[in-house]
């Protein structure tokens, strides 16, 4: 009976464990967990239930909590919070799932801080979405999508602020100044009243300064420029209305003077070299410098500050780079005859000993003096070679070529080695007497050292060594130590090549003749028929050694053009950049071309701003807008397109952008230009940079020639393809249209565009 229970037991524990596998296998984790628990009640020493419980409980809590993650990333946060809540009671120690809805508890608070901070940008309160996303990262302050709006906000106003400082005064009409020996408060005062211009002066300027200016249609800040600067003052722009006139002293620049700390990651040359290279040209403050991360940090005035952005820049190009196609090709040609007949050259006689028969009178069988007296020509022995005809002629031809392709950094060595390293045995006896063998590897075979330079205009100067060796013979030492004889055969010179131009390196050859004959003396030397008494041999070895090499330039050096690499940097005592030629005014005269007229006086005068006609509209520049245009919605799998449209008045000759996506639901296909720039046929330049990792694009068009564009159109199109369910969003970060003549205001970002994915 006992062992009847004991198999219905296991048959049924095996029955619920089957059960529960089907439960879990069509995901009624619950279910499963509590058939196992009711069978472990009624069956509690079946070990079959007991590990299966645990198993099922803990395969319940990692299939829930996969599932709670892929929920979150997608956006559905009331889904993920129910599976976490289902996997409550899979989680022994709580702590897990705890931890989980807290950070889903966040996530929510965050992405309507995020929700709400869009809300703001979108209806122009940058500011209060700063203090918002703010906020909200302090919860997490690695939530990717505020980080991702934070950086785009800040992006924005820092172009605001750059382009309002850029600006400088708002005041562009022209002004004519004409005072002797003036006082600089009364100069100040008159264009003042004339410019609206307000002016601070600072306590420690001297009231005695006195002013003598001539000036007709000039700019108002060209005016000022040249009063402060001829006066040994400095002036500092509060507002585009305001300026600050203080004295030109190191103790006031301290004082006045803003401070920027800009920080450079160089790709490509050496933090160490751009510090010395600026404080060379610049003067500047001694740079830090960060060899680890090659980075460089500067603290100084913006003005310094712009100008070490251009010589960085200029500084901080890409090393040219050269493939170096090498063809080596040993050329040996060897050519033997032999022809004749070989006679004997030799007889030898030998005498004999006599047999040890029994009529010998001695016992040995060894020749002595004796028997030389009873020798005869039976006690001789001969010895001659036989007669040999040699009727023998080899051709041999062998190319060795070797075809190796080295990509080499410009001014940098790259080392060929075809061939073998052969060993070398050497004994070393101590004082002992214990004898210890060492072994030295030497290169056999073909070595080519190259060392090549890249050149602006894609020549290519290579220095070139080129050495063959082979082992001529082998040498045994007194000790037994093996030594070799290497027959070498070496080249050096130094070329320059074009682009793609091949040059051959020939006439290391190596010719070996050798004659030798076997004759019967006399006969051998009749002119004719000596050939029947003699044997003669001729070989030739002829061996050249060609090189062949094609420089391909791979990157070289940009050629900057004048416009980049000439930079006016002002006076020592005020650096700043300045146009071509110093300080230029640009006067900008009414379309009607009026002039300002002067009236001739004795005393000091002033001939002020010309004023429009009090009914006269406002001129109001034209603005650029851009705007998205795309779909709402999207299939998973489905390939769509969306483009940037771009509306502008004024002539643009390019736009340097950059876009973001989602690339949780998207995948970027391609990038293409539009046809806003070259509509009108004119040729332009289209670049793209994509990384997928982090969903950036970064795009530029600019046309070839000086020549804007305007209207509407698109000038980028991008084309996605959905892969998950959810809301997918592209929005640009940047974006800085380049204007022909006066700079444009700044440009909004338009509303991020949002596809549903389903």
């Amino acid at each position: 009976m006992t062992a009847l229970a004991t198999l219905l037991s296991g048959c049924a524990d095996q029955r619920i464990r089957s059960e529960s596998d089907r439960l879990m296998h069509d995901n009624h984790y619950e279910q499963a967990y509590d058939l196992l628990e009711g069978g472990l009640k009624q069956y509690p020493d079946s070990m079959l239930l007991r590990s299966g419980s645990l198993q099922a409980r803990n395969a319940a809590l990692n299939r829930l909590l996969d599932d709670a993650a892929s929920a979150r990333a997608e956006g559905a946060l009331d889904e993920a919070e129910a599976l976490l809540q289902r996997a409550q009671r899979f989680d022994p120690s709580g702590r897990r799932v705890s931890t989980l809805l807290a950070e889903l508890a966040v996530e929510r608070k965050q992405r309507a801080a995020l929700a709400e901070a869009e809300d703001l940008a979108f209806k122009k309160k940058p500011d209060a979405a700063l203090r918002v996303l703010a906020e909200a990262l302090k919860d997490n302050a690695r939530q990717p999508d505020l980080l991702a709006l934070q950086r785009r906000l800040q992006g924005e106003q820092r172009r605001i602020q750059a382009k309002a400082a850029q600006l400088g005064l708002s005041e562009t009409r022209p002004i004519s100044l004409d005072f002797r020996d003036a006082n600089l408060r009364t100069v100040l005062d008159v264009v003042t009243r004339n410019s609206g211009v307000n002016f601070v002066l600072d306590k420690d300027i001297k009231p005695d300064v006195r002013v003598t200016v001539f000036l007709r249609s000039a700019r108002v800040e060209d005016a000022i420029d040249l009063i402060v600067s001829t006066h040994q003052l400095a002036k500092k722009v509060i507002d585009e209305q305001t300026l600050l006139i203080y004295p030109n002293t190191p103790e006031k620049q301290r004082e006045y003077q803003e401070q920027v700390v800009r920080v450079f990651y160089l790709a490509n040359a050496e933090a160490k070299g751009a510090a010395a290279f600026l404080k060379s040209m610049l003067r500047a403050k001694d740079p830090f410098v960060d060899e680890r991360s090659n980075m460089l940090a500067l603290r100084d005035t913006p003005e310094m500050i712009e100008m070490a952005e251009r010589l960085i820049t200029l500084y901080d190009t890409a090393d040219a780079e050269v493939v170096l196609e090498l063809e080596v090709l040993e050329i040996r040609t060897n050519r033997l005859l032999e022809l004749g007949v070989q006679f004997p050259d030799s007889l030898t006689l030998t005498p004999l000993a006599p047999s040890t028969g029994s009529g010998s009178s001695t016992g040995g069988s060894g020749l002595t003096v004796s028997n030389l007296n009873r020798l005869g020509w039976d006690r001789v022995g001969v010895g001659i070679n036989g007669l040999l005809v040699n009727l023998k002629r080899q051709v041999g031809d062998v190319n060795t070529l070797a075809n190796p392709r080295i990509r080499v950094r410009s001014k940098d060595k790259a080392k060929v080695l075809i061939g073998d390293k052969v060993p070398i045995v050497s004994a070393t006896t101590g004082q002992t007497g214990f004898v210890s063998d060492s072994v030295s590897y030497l290169d056999v075979g073909l070595k080519l050292d190259v060392e090549p330079t890249v050149y602006a205009d894609d020549d290519v100067a290579i220095k070139i060594g080129l050495e063959v060796s082979s082992i001529a013979s082998q040498v045994t030492t007194k000790s037994g130590s093996l030594a070799y004889q290497i027959g070498t055969r070496s080249a050096s010179t130094v070329l320059r090549l074009r682009d793609g131009e091949t040059q051959l390196l020939a006439g290391l050859i190596s010719r070996d003749e050798r004659s030798s004959a076997n004759r019967i003396p006399g006969l051998g030397d009749l002119p004719l028929a000596g050939r029947l008494f003699g044997s003669q041999r001729d070989e030739a070895v002829r061996t050249e050694l060609v090189l062949a090499i094609t420089p391909r330039v791979v990157r070289n050096m940009r050629r900057p053009e004048i416009s980049e690499s000439e930079l006016w940097v002002g006076t020592e005592l005020s650096p700043r950049i300045r146009g071509v030629g110093g300080l230029v005014s640009k006067r900008e005269v009414s379309e009607g071309g009026a002039s300002v007229a002067s009236t001739p006086s004795t005393g000091p005068t002033t001939v002020g701003l010309p004023t429009a006609a009090p009914d006269a509209p406002a001129v109001v520049k034209p603005g650029v807008s851009l705007r998205w245009q795309g779909p709402a919605q999207a299939r998973v799998g489905e390939v769509f397109s969306v483009a940037l449209d771009l509306d502008s008045g004024s002539p643009i000759r390019g736009l340097p952008l950059q876009v973001k996506f989602s690339q949780s639901q998207l995948e970027l296909v391609d990038v293409e230009e539009g046809e806003y720039f070259k509509g009108d046929g004119s040729p332009t330049s289209f670049t793209k940079a994509v990384d997928a990792g982090s969903g950036v694009v970064r795009a530029g068009v600019l046309r070839n020639q000086a020549k804007g564009a305007t209207g509407q159109g698109p000038v980028v199109r991008l084309k996605f393809k959905a892969l998950k369910p959810g809301a997918a969003e592209v929005s640009l970060m940047a974006a800085d249209p380049i204007a022909l003549g006066n700079p444009l205001p700044p440009t909004p970002l338009p509303p991020l565009l949002r596809v549903n994915v389903q």
